[in-house]
């Protein structure tokens, strides 16, 4: 009853959440323990003239990861841009190599878009490529960290199966901090009528969140999936209460979170439009789409 729909999730798929270039926006510095930071040294085979246990901004342009894995590795996605918009896309690869200080970063096609790119590594896990995303998450630029939610893609080919803890959004607050509150609810897997699952069943709703979160990966969106007991979900973006404030009972959305709405405007059930039934305006019932929605990060 359910199956490969998923798939028409990818094809959903638009701009990775707000364009980190453009607001430059903020975040905190980010802390490591001396050992670790010595570690470091070791893996990249020379002197990253680390002092201390912070891993801070003097240090960021002290490495450097080459990229000859290409396509086939995992890399740090920055932001991503429309593939027809190639002259916007060379120019912010300008200012990230330049202003942004990644002179290795580089352009890459994923899904019909140009996605700006820095690093490859053969694993999201190995010491090298966590090192690496710190490094460049704590890059500053005139008071501001304008790669702060960057994060690690799949390659484009075929993907390993298998969870993976980085997109478990149990996780997010652990990678980007407590002040992050809420998330954007995009899709849903699940048994549609009210019965329980079976093992097989769940498997499959797990297994097909966690597709559909590599591939919104893939496509340059900050993705995540959570599992529940009886069904599996799929979200995107992190978001503070900055970007969702209640004024005189009226909510005000940041323009990151609009943007992401406009994205993906729809909670879809096993890749499907959900129909439902809202009350109107004068008092009657009208039958809308199933709009997405804002949802708490647990932990």
């Amino acid at each position: 009853m359910l199956i490969s729909e998923q798939f028409h999730l990818v094809k959903r798929c638009a701009v990775v959440c707000a364009v980190l270039l453009a607001s430059f926006g903020c975040s905190s510095t980010t802390e490591r323990n001396s050992s670790t930071a010595r570690e470091g040294r070791d893996v990249f085979g020379r002197s990253t003239q680390m002092e201390g246990a912070t891993w801070n901004d003097a240090n960021a342009d002290a490495i450097r990861v080459p990229t000859a894995l290409g396509p086939n590795a995992w890399t740090i996605v920055l932001t991503a841009i429309e593939g027809d918009q190639q002259d916007r896309a060379n120019h912010l690869l300008e200012q990230v190599q330049s202003v942004g200080r990644l002179p290795d970063a580089f352009l890459m096609e994923r899904n019909g878009r140009q996605i700006i790119a820095v690093g490859s590594y053969q694993s999201p896990t190995e010491q090298v490529a966590t090192i690496e995303l710190e490094r460049v998450r704590s890059i500053e630029v005139e008071g501001a960290y304008p790669f702060a939610r960057a994060f690690l893609a799949p390659p484009s080919g075929d993907l390993s199966r298998g969870t993976i803890p980085e997109y478990d959004l149990r996780n997010a607050k652990a990678q980007y901090g407590n002040d992050v509150r809420y998330t954007l609810q995009i899709a849903v897997f699940a048994r549609e009528d009210t019965e329980k699952p079976s093992s097989e069943e769940q498997a499959l709703f797990r297994r097909s969140a966690e597709d559909a979160t590599r591939a919104l990966r893939q496509g340059g969106e900050l993705a995540f999936y959570y599992h529940g007991p009886n069904r599996s979900m799929v979200t995107i973006g992190v978001f503070t209460e900055e970007d969702h404030e209640i004024d005189g009972g009226i909510a005000i959305e940041s323009a990151r979170l609009q943007a992401a709405r406009n994205r993906h405007p729809k909670n879809l059930l096993n890749g499907r439009t959900i129909i439902e039934k809202v009350r109107s305006s004068n008092g009657g019932f009208v039958e809308r789409d199933q709009r997405s929605s804002l949802v708490s990060i647990p932990g």
